[in-house]
């Protein structure tokens, strides 16, 4: 099979000829600088450590890294990443706060505080990365004065330019000619995540109980502006982008971040018209990304069409994959789960790191529907030789 015959299998819940690979396909399966420099040191592959998305300090995984792990999964950029830097300058090197050598674009500038920490700004946007950091923190909202509808109007979301346009079907077509693996656009799209960078998080936990009516135009607004996307994400790139990703960060390590009534109430009814539009004017598959324990949240995703769910936080209370993997397992995909993030993966012997990959693998490969990947992006201290064996383990273990 090709990679991308692989993963619809998968997603599809028949049985390929192995479980897909995933390291790097999606923005919210990848690396983050520090650990990526320390494997391909351990590697010895002689690759500089790019930075692709700088919100996160996430890295262009090489291809003779994605060879290495056998991966089937690649990501189609935007033209500007999280903090608007763009992907198609040239590139100068910086050494992070953390010691890691990295090349930046060289639209990336800093401002650097007496306190050793950086501060980025774009716009109306603050981002600060501290002296001892791996990635940023937003810690200025642009729209932190909204309070009504009419407010909700005047925040400017611009659809995708035809700058923006031209580069998507350019990249596009380069990866549908260059690779078999499976395209996933990085949408750049989710409703408690988008809504929080917005008018801050702390506003917005408060405003979906106590103005629901200006969530609610909101959240009408971003469908809006995200269908209008669609629509040129199609034009753009037809049938060279298989897949969508979304986030909706719902969870915390011990349970949801909102009562199930009100992610139901406010926030459901627009994934629900969300994907139905996708569907009606697309083949596009869409990957739903949301951390934590999201347990309580399954049914009423469900229901609204969610059947691709990431990252799968095993570890996070209620997400213990026999339990997901019986109850959910005939109407989602589950796109992570491999192994412990904080717990195991970071801190215990290759030994039982295998053994615990081994294990989420046969549950939740049983009968399709699981896509092998880290749970979240890799983070600083994971040692590489750990890295080496969860995805040496998903080769092994994950046939048919």
């Amino acid at each position: 099979m090709t990679s991308r015959e692989r993963v619809i299998a998968a997603i599809e819940r028949t049985n390929p000829d192995r479980v897909p690979i995933d390291l790097g396909g999606t923005y919210y399966s990848n690396i983050l600088a520090a650990p990526y420099y320390q494997l391909l040191k351990f590697l010895k592959i002689h690759k500089d450590v790019k930075i692709a998305d700088y919100f996160q300090m996430s890295v262009y995984v090489d291809e003779e890294v994605s060879n290495r792990f056998n991966t089937d999964v690649i990501i189609l950029w935007p033209l500007r990443d999280y903090l608007g830097i763009r992907r198609d300058t040239a590139y100068k090197e910086w050494i992070m706060p953390s010691g890691t050598p990295v090349k930046v674009s060289k639209d990336f500038n800093l401002i650097k505080n007496k306190d050793g920490s950086y501060i980025y700004k774009k716009g109306l946007q603050e981002y600060r990365m501290p002296k001892d950091g791996f990635y940023f923190d937003m810690i200025n909202n642009p729209y932190q004065w909204v309070e009504t509808t009419k407010d909700v109007e005047k925040i400017k979301i611009s659809p995708i330019n035809g700058e923006e346009k031209e580069w998507l079907k350019i990249q596009s077509e380069k990866l549908r000619r260059s690779t078999d693996k499976f395209i996933v656009f990085d949408f750049d799209g989710g409703w408690v995540d988008i809504a929080n960078f917005l008018i801050g998080t702390e506003k917005f936990y408060i405003d979906i109980i106590s103005n629901k009516r200006m969530i609610h135009a909101l959240m009408e607004k971003l469908n809006e502006i995200w269908k209008k996307n669609i629509d040129i994400i199609i034009a753009a790139t037809g049938t060279n982008t298989d897949c969508i990703a979304m986030a909706c960060d719902l969870g915390s390590n011990e349970s949801g971040l909102f009562k199930t009534s009100t992610i139901k109430e406010m926030v459901i009814p627009y994934i629900k018209e969300f994907y139905e539009y996708v569907r009606k004017v697309s083949n596009y598959y869409i990957f739903f990304h949301t951390c934590g324990s999201v347990y309580q949240y399954l049914p009423d995703l469900i229901d609204a069409g969610v059947n691709i769910i990431n990252p799968v936080q095993v570890g996070a209370k209620n997400m213990e994959p026999k339990k997901l993997k019986n109850e959910f397992g005939k109407y989602v995909t589950f796109w992570g789960g491999s192994v412990d993030p904080q717990h195991v993966l970071p801190h215990k012997s290759r030994q039982i790191i295998k053994e615990q990959a081994t294990y989420h693998t046969e549950i939740f490969q049983k009968g399709g529907g699981f896509i092998f990947a880290p749970v979240h992006n890799i983070q600083p201290y994971v040692p590489p030789e750990n890295i080496v064996e969860l995805f040496d383990t998903a080769f092994k273990v994950g046939k048919y």
